[in-house]
């Protein structure tokens, strides 16, 4: 909170979060002995704790969230975020901390208080702290002084308390060196993929097959519940002619958003991309540089740049022969960036080292930085104060619509009497269906779903407008006959059983390779290739394995060469038998760059583990009693 108060001094945020320090004390007073037992929610030793400490730290969290998450914070994340038992534990754990302060010590005194006012540049007055300033600014808030100060001791002594719990965590040098020789460990396998798709068409199945898959399965059939409305859309095009603006408002709007109209330099280019890892050595250095070289002197020769990439690039714009499209200076690491926008349309660069290896730059196209002038601007802002003032109407006739259809009980009634066009399809509606005339809008299919049958919504906003809707129908879950999923079915069961010959295949070839220790010769026997990955950790996978998560912690346990993981690798669909060519530990100089970065992040990782504990403890030790549930 007192970090909240530095950053943002005189700003909106610091009104809120002063009066939300001061919900607690809005009504203290005046309770009967009654509204006092409501209010209290839980006990923690001889402490309740109220619905007011619990209101606050609930709508603190929700902020939080909502700044985290935007738009994207839906009421069924918030669900899952279990937001209103984050707040109780929050509200418990302050008193327990409180609680523990006063026996260790920490509790802050009152020339702590005065230090960290005096710090809060919202209570200045031409650089210096102003008493009159601070009273004014906390009346506005409906708070004085004393309730102020109280609280801003409670905040620092917590923060003495949780600083002096972290203060005990300590990093060993040999815990550092472990972990970069985890994160850095370096390994090369040999490996054969053998994939289920190459067995499906060998998989024959029958009817009665079909049948029992499709019992067995019968809940991934499921259709989900599905719903049939009526609903009256408000369309904000409908309401553009309504609208009118005039110069003065377009140019306002062009002097209040400047940086709208402003548009960097901009570069169109493709790249050949030859990988190489941070730890790679020198000879690696030198040994990618000479394929990359390689192949620049072939499109200084001619040679097409784009099949080129398709053919020797190393990152995702390969298949697109390189194009990364239009960018920004600022959109991609200094030395690309330099290099791409020192160029004119058309040049290629010499070789460009970044982070990522050795790059060959063409640039295509060239858009230099401008400021789009108002009179070429004007028609774009005059669409969107026309649409912004759109949304006001088409709301305000939403609002009425919505009122008379919920006094009339349907929106069919209220559209007749308003003489609004009612959308009735006959067909029903999944969650993540499109309705016709609103399109794709997931929050309104939401909000219908959480309607009871013949229940009228609310309005509902949408990207182009409005839409109040009724439920007419709610279509239970349902598994659907096997006829109308046939092809579905059997599509799964001979993937699935492709998939059991795929491992059967992958299990015998680890087998024969166990037996007689030559992987090529076993593969090429079993009618499959074998491919050498480049060297790769944790921290840097393979550019053409990419394993992953278990799949590669199977092959990060093998320690000398020749060595095979205990069984076929499942991963991203197929089965991997494998063994370990080589294996190196971090050079010197890697782990000398990580050392100081690695001990950070250890000790953070060790403060909030003995914080936790620590906060553990304090429950176990104490007693807490829930009075109401939430």
């Amino acid at each position: 909170m007192l970090t909240v108060f530095r950053e943002h001094a005189g700003s909106w945020i610091i009104k809120i979060a002063l009066f939300a320090i001061i919900v607690v004390f809005i009504f203290w007073g005046g309770y009967s002995y009654k509204s006092m037992r409501a209010s209290r929610l839980a006990r923690v030793g001889d402490v309740y704790v109220t619905y007011a400490d619990y209101n606050q730290a609930y709508d603190h969290l929700l902020n939080m969230y909502r700044r985290q998450f935007g738009n994207h914070l839906t009421q069924e994340l918030l669900e899952r975020l279990n937001i209103k038992q984050q707040a109780l534990d929050l509200v418990i754990d302050r008193v327990l901390i409180t609680q523990a302060a006063r026996a260790l010590g920490l509790n802050a005194g009152v020339e702590d208080v005065q230090g960290e006012i005096l710090s809060f540049p919202v209570f200045h007055v031409d650089g210096r702290f102003d008493r009159q300033r601070y009273v004014a600014v906390l009346q506005q808030n409906r708070m004085t002084p004393q309730a102020f100060e109280q609280q801003l001791a409670q905040d620092l002594t917590m923060r003495r308390v949780e600083s002096f719990v972290k203060g005990q965590a300590v990093v060993s040098d040999a815990e550092v060196t472990a972990d970069v020789q985890y994160r850095f460990s370096r390994v090369q396998v040999a490996y054969a993929q053998i994939d289920p798709k190459n067995f499906q068409d060998k998989v024959t199945i029958d009817d009665a097959q079909v049948s029992a898959f499709f019992e067995k399965n019968a809940d991934r059939y499921k259709e989900p519940e599905k719903r049939v409305v009526a609903y009256v859309p408000f369309v904000l095009e409908d309401f553009l002619g309504d609208v009118a603006i005039n110069d003065d408002d377009i140019r306002t709007y062009y002097e209040d958003h400047r940086d709208q109209f402003h548009h960097e330099k901009q570069v169109k280019a493709r790249h050949i991309l030859f990988r190489l890892g941070a730890q790679a050595s020198e000879d690696e250095v030198k040994k990618t540089e000479a394929a990359a070289r390689s192949v620049l002197e072939k499109v200084r020769k001619g040679e097409d740049f784009a099949a080129l990439a398709k053919a020797h690039s190393q990152d995702g714009s390969a298949q697109a022969g390189g194009d990364l499209g239009w960018f920004t200076k600022d959109q991609m690491v200094p030395a690309f960036a330099d290099a791409a926008f020192a160029m004119k349309a058309g040049e290629v660069s010499d070789l460009v080292r970044t982070p990522f290896g050795w790059h060959i730059i063409k640039v295509e196209d060239v858009r230099p930085e401008e400021t789009v002038p108002l009179d070429k601007a004007k028609p774009q802002i005059e669409l969107n104060l026309k649409r912004e003032k759109a949304r006001d109407v088409a709301y305000h006739k939403a609002r009425e619509f919505a009122d008379a259809a919920y006094a009339d009980g349907g929106v069919a009634k209220a559209a007749e009497r308003m003489h609004r066009t009612v959308e009735a399809p006959e067909k029903a509606f999944g969650l993540t269906d499109i309705l016709p005339k609103v399109g794709n809008a997931p929050e309104v299919m939401k909000a219908l779903f959480a309607l009871g049958e013949g229940e009228v919504s609310d309005v509902l906003e949408w990207a182009n407008g409005f839409v109040v809707g009724q439920v007419k129908k709610i279509q239970a879950p349902q598994v659907p006959p096997l006829e109308k999923v046939k092809s579905r079915v059997q599509d799964d069961l001979k993937a699935e059983r492709a998939r059991e010959e795929a491992e059967k295949a992958a299990k015998a070839l680890l087998e024969e390779v166990r037996r007689h220790g030559d992987l090529d010769k076993a593969a090429a026997s079993a009618g499959v290739s074998v491919q050498t990955s480049g060297w790769f950790s944790r921290m840097e996978p393979d550019e053409k394995l990419r394993l992953w998560g278990d799949a590669a912690e199977a092959v990060f346990l093998l320690q000398k060469p020749g060595d095979m993981p205990e069984a076929p690798l499942s991963w991203q669909g197929a089965f991997i038998v494998c063994r370990l060519v080589g294996r190196q530990d971090p050079a010197p100089e890697v782990l000398e760059k990580e050392r100081e970065d690695t001990r950070m992040r250890l000790t953070q990782m060790k403060q909030n583990q003995l914080w936790q504990a620590w906060i553990a403890k304090q429950r176990s030790l104490a007693k807490v009693e829930i009075l109401q549930q939430l």
